[in-house]
């Protein structure tokens, strides 16, 4: 999930761009097997489209997201918000890796 928000002059603050992310991966290789996202919040009508070339990145390894993403969904192929919640999926690999780390102590 991913959030952004901005205040408002009455106090408190407003929801500016919202994506949910849903993905999974090869346990193995980490290669995206599925990924969707579902717009919310965004303030433009172009920034849903965003999420129809989506497809272009199943098979990247989930590492390799944090190179990938800025070069497949340049321009209008991508949404700035949209692309960094995707590269942060680059972690994915190493939360795993530390998971598995503490289940085996």
């Amino acid at each position: 999930m991913f959030q952004d928000s901005a205040t408002v002059p009455e106090g408190g603050r407003r929801a500016v761009h919202e994506y949910r992310l849903h993905a999974t991966a090869h346990a193995r290789t980490g290669a995206l097997l599925t990924l969707r996202a579902e717009p919310r919040i965004l303030p433009y009508d172009e920034c849903p489209l965003a999420v129809l070339n989506l497809d272009r990145l199943l098979g990247t390894p989930l590492a390799d997201l944090r190179t990938t993403v800025p070069r497949v969904l340049r321009g209008t192929d991508g949404c700035t918000h949209l692309n960094d919640a995707l590269r942060a999926l680059a972690e994915v690999p190493a939360l795993v890796a530390a998971l598995h780390r503490s289940a085996q102590e």
